[in-house]
């Protein structure tokens, strides 16, 4: 019986919204995260963190109203850092059709009208995506991480600029800080801010995290889900901290240490560890292109299957 329950659990017919981790081991359920509990974020706070936005409908003939899809962190004037999972939903059809997306920085707003040209306005900065690069192992919540090229370079102010990503893998200072379009409150019936929200994280340390989920966790940060935390809607985006160890920490900008993955009800919060993969997002990334990662993914999980298959075939009937 026991490969008939196993077979159920991880079939994906799933939504984003509908995920729940309940052990990276045993399970790929989750939940998108949002900031819950969190403020409103000025102009100017966090200038290095992105909306990727996704069309909703027409309203006109040239303009759509476009909804923050993922959040995600500038890391040099073409390149944005973000979760892999922000893109598998619909058999990765924006993975494979990352063109549809937008990415805008400098905006406070969720929902915007906008025709989704390529433009540079006081008000935000608005780029399309020429190249999606997923992280060729991804499956959730492993290996999280993708890398965006936009199809025209930012112009760095006081409202958009980059944060520099972490290099090393060490414990980091208790409170950290995470922002994206988050709920009012932890209920999943509770609607997402039309404004960019920052919240102060409690980061754990290393040893507390492989304890927590009682297996070796270091390409994951863990957060206590108490109190402020990311609940729908910032999947990607930051988490940032000040005052580490990281050599590549520069006097008074944040250090991007973890992307926002998904959580635990019961546990943590999981981000990805930015350190982690820092020689996957100096070369390795280049090789491998979000189109060739589906079709790495659809062969596994087809593999993945056919070994089930067997497995259950072959198991004594007694």
């Amino acid at each position: 019986m026991l490969p008939q329950i196993f077979l159920l659990l991880i079939i994906p017919t799933f939504t984003v919204e509908e995920r729940i981790i309940t052990t990276v081991k045993y399970s790929t359920f989750r939940v998108q995260p949002t900031i819950v509990h969190g403020n409103p974020v000025l102009k100017g706070q966090i200038p290095y963190i992105v909306s990727i936005k996704e069309p909703l409908r027409r309203v006109s003939k040239k303009k759509k109203l476009w909804a923050n899809l993922c959040g995600g962190s500038i890391i040099s004037e073409l390149k944005v850092l973000t979760a892999a999972h922000c893109f598998e939903a619909k058999h990765f059809y924006y993975g494979t059709h990352p063109q549809l997306l937008r990415v805008v920085a400098g905006s406070l707003q969720n929902e915007i009208v906008h025709t989704g040209r390529t433009q540079t306005t006081e008000k935000a900065q608005w780029r399309s995506i020429s190249k999606l690069t997923l992280h060729q192992e991804f499956q959730f919540p492993t290996h999280d991480i993708a890398l965006v090229v936009v199809d025209s370079k930012f112009i760095f102010s006081k409202t958009v600029d980059y944060v520099i990503p972490a290099t090393v893998k060490s414990d980091y200072p208790r409170t950290c800080i995470a922002a994206g379009f988050g709920q009012t409150s932890a209920s999943p019936q509770s609607p997402v801010s039309k404004e960019l929200m920052w919240a102060d994280i409690y980061v754990l340390s290393r040893r507390q995290c492989d304890i927590w989920w009682e297996m070796n966790m270091d390409s994951f940060i863990c957060t206590n889900s108490q109190g402020t935390d990311v609940g729908g809607g910032d999947s990607g985006g930051p988490l940032t901290c000040y005052g580490t160890l990281d050599p590549k920490e520069k006097r008074g900008k944040d250090l991007l240490v973890g992307i926002v993955s998904g959580k635990n009800y019961d546990k943590t919060t999981l981000f990805t560890r930015v350190s982690a993969y820092k020689d996957w997002m100096n070369d390795g990334c280049e090789k491998f292109e979000a189109s060739k990662f589906v079709v790495y993914s659809c062969l596994s999980i087809t593999l993945f299957y056919i070994r089930l298959l067997i497995l259950f075939i072959s198991r004594p009937l007694g």
